[in-house]
């Protein structure tokens, strides 16, 4: 009986040793890699980069972010998706991981099944800007023309299911509007396209349209969020113009491959609270009119499920026509 119960108290103590030595007690022992599914020098690129030193610091290991563009954000989700579960790459995610579904039926993962949700991060409203020669005002006066002129009002996106395209969609369900979306690859060139007058408008960060508001070939007619922006506090928003709960914000999260543990996925959220707190992160986030705002895994979780759906309610027609 004695040699029983030793046994079984050895029994006990080796169980709790590979308890006590579990991988998230360790987590992280190596650099954390976060995959960027968007080219260098782009917006996705300066979103991760503004805080990824801090997260650094945080966790003692590097961080290191790997730009993996193409595909529409395919390439670099795909990548993720078929990464270990171990909390060393994690994925940053912008509203196209809510729309891919819809748009690109055939993708080589599942959303969000493929994934374990860490944290949505930063958002941020856009600016509604006009070519500085058009007569267009304000709001009322753009949804004016274009219910007169039906079609004719153009504006430039970022691409199919880019935040830009998402917000001239939700703009025309909310005023009943038929706006021409012009795609480019990136902000940029539409920006350059509306202040030289061959396109009418188009919703982006003010980041982008500052240098062009700056030298006055642009104009702002509102912003897309709920509350005016601090680096714009005169122009009201959309939704001050006579659509009340109108709301077009871009939205960065963190996910990582699905499987990985939900200890592990909880020392991430509690990290990137951490130094997403840091004054410097705000500061940068500053000439953007970034707002941190760092959700649980299940807040985000539940987010990304009713993006998915809702996106899918709106984008479904338009893809079912093509």
């Amino acid at each position: 009986m004695r040699t029983l119960n030793i046994a079984l108290l050895l029994s006990s103590l080796f169980a709790s040793a590979w308890a006590v030595a579990s991988p998230a007690d360790k987590y992280p022992e190596r650099p954390v890699r976060i995959v960027v599914p968007f080219v260098a020098g782009g917006g996705g690129d300066f979103i991760a980069r503004a805080w990824a030193d801090k997260l650094s610091e945080v966790i003692k290991q590097p961080v290191i972010i790997e730009n993996r563009g193409g595909g529409n954000t395919v390439v670099g989700t795909e990548q993720v998706a078929k990464a270990a579960p171990d909390g060393y790459t994690l994925l940053l995610v912008s509203p196209t991981i809510s729309t891919n579904p819809t748009l690109l039926p055939n993708l080589p993962y599942k959303t969000p099944e493929s994934f374990a949700p860490v944290a949505q991060v930063i958002t941020y409203a856009m600016g509604v800007a006009v070519h500085a020669g058009s007569p267009i005002q304000n709001i009322p006066e753009l949804v004016a023309y274009a219910k007169k002129n039906p079609g004719k009002l153009t504006t430039a996106t970022s691409g199919e299911g880019s935040a830009t395209d998402l917000a001239a969609e939700l703009f025309m369900e909310k005023t009943g509007i038929k706006i021409t979306k012009v795609p480019y690859k990136g902000a940029g060139q539409g920006v350059l396209d509306v202040a030289s007058g061959h396109v009418d408008m188009l919703f982006t960060g003010m980041s982008q349209l500052k240098p062009q508001l700056d030298g006055k070939r642009i104009r702002l007619v509102a912003t897309s969020g709920l509350q005016r922006l601090n680096s714009a506090p005169d122009v009201p928003t959309i939704a001050e113009q006579g659509y009340p709960g109108f709301e077009a914000v871009v939205w960065w999260a963190v996910l990582a491959p699905a499987g990985t543990p939900s200890e592990i996925i909880e020392k991430i959220n509690a990290s990137l609270k951490t130094s997403l707190a840091h004054p410097d992160v705000g500061r940068r986030l500053a000439v953007i009119d970034g707002v941190v705002k760092v959700s649980s895994p299940k807040e985000f979780d539940g987010f990304l499920r009713s993006e998915i759906e809702t996106w899918r309610r709106l984008l479904k027609p338009s893809v079912s026509n093509k």
